[in-house]
Formats: C-alpha cells, sequence, structure tokens
C-alpha cells in the first residue's frame, strides 16, 4: 500500500470510528433505553386537595363565624368549590363568641368565592339548647346575610312556644329566633 493510500485508510477509519461513536452516543440518550418515568394518571375532576377526619374555622379579623367538622372534603380550585362529605357538623357563632346553633348534615358544597354554604341529606339543625329544631333536606347557608333557608320540605319544632311547624321552604337567622315557614301546616298547644 502506497503512503498516500495508508493516510486516506487512516483518515476514513477515524472518521468510521467518531460516526459510530456519535451514533452510539445518540442512541444512548434515546427514550428507548431509560427506565419508565412513574406518572400517576389524575383524572380531569380530582381534587386539587384532600382532607379527610378535617376541622375547618371561619373567621372574620376580630371573631370566629363557624367551626366545621367532616369526614371528607375535597377542594377544587378550578371550580371555586369544596365538597364535603362522610358526615359533616357546623357550629355557628354570634359576635360575642357564644353558639348561636349546630347544623349536622350527610355532605355539603360550599362555594370558595361567597362562603355560601347547601348543606344536603338528613339536615338537622338546632339552636343553642335545643329550644328550636329544624329537619329538611336540603338546607342553604347565606354567609353574607347570616341566614339559612330552604325551598324543600321542612320540620320546625319550637321548644320555646310549644308548637311543630310544618311547611315547604322557609328562611331563618342563625340563631333560629327569627323565622318564616312556607305553605305551612302544624300543631300547636292552648294557651294555659
Amino acid at each position: 500500500m502506497n503512503p498516500t493510500a495508508q493516510i486516506r485508510f487512516v483518515s476514513c477509519t477515524r472518521v468510521v470510528v467518531l460516526a459510530c461513536a456519535l451514533l452510539t452516543g445518540i442512541a444512548a440518550c434515546t427514550d428507548k433505553d431509560s427506565p419508565p418515568i412513574n406518572r400517576a394518571l389524575i383524572a380531569a375532576n380530582a381534587p386539587d386537595e384532600e382532607s379527610r377526619n378535617a376541622t375547618i374555622v371561619f373567621a372574620d379579623s376580630s371573631w370566629t363565624k363557624a367551626r366545621l367538622q367532616v369526614g371528607r372534603a375535597r377542594k377544587f380550585y378550578g371550580r371555586g368549590e369544596t365538597l364535603l362529605d362522610s358526615g359533616v357538623y357546623v357550629e355557628f357563632y354570634a359576635s360575642d363568641g357564644s353558639l348561636n346553633a349546630t347544623l349536622v348534615c350527610d355532605s355539603a358544597l360550599v362555594d370558595d368565592r361567597t362562603m355560601n354554604m347547601i348543606a344536603y341529606g338528613n339536615v338537622h339543625v338546632e339552636s343553642d339548647g335545643g329550644q328550636r329544631i329544624i329537619d329538611t333536606d336540603r338546607l342553604k347557608y347565606d354567609h353574607v346575610e347570616q341566614r339559612v333557608h330552604s325551598d324543600a320540605r321542612v320540620s320546625i319544632i319550637d321548644n320555646i312556644k310549644g308548637q311543630t311547624l310544618r311547611g315547604v321552604g322557609f328562611t331563618s337567622n342563625l340563631a333560629l329566633t327569627r323565622y318564616e315557614i312556607y305553605n305551612i301546616s302544624g300543631t300547636m298547644k292552648p294557651n294555659q
């Protein structure tokens, strides 16, 4: 082999070796040989936060307005709402810190923007001391007005007046001291 051919052969060999090394390096960087990335499949309707056996306190600058205990709370940022289920218990407080009423229900939906709440299923509300008791299937709490109301069937036991009222729809303040009931029927004890 002449010296010029030998130089060309060595140069070609170097080019081939360099090309093989580059191709091997590029092939090593592909995803085929890398271990799979552990990615969780999250459903589009999955909550952004979830808590179990949680206590949530709703406070204004100077006082606690309500204290809520729930079996499971799921918060959805995009929808601006929190779903409460597995048993809901709420205590509503007056501005002086005294207990106004308690609410127990199966589940509830809280609008995180307005802090309004809709309680569902076996809704039971008692004023402090059980003086007035409300039972219904659905109850709405208006945060700004500090009132509760419903358009469902309702039963109100007023132990102070000695009467049980039933109707479809009602509205009341949180202490259950001033209420209106619609489409009313009921029983009253005569004055003695």
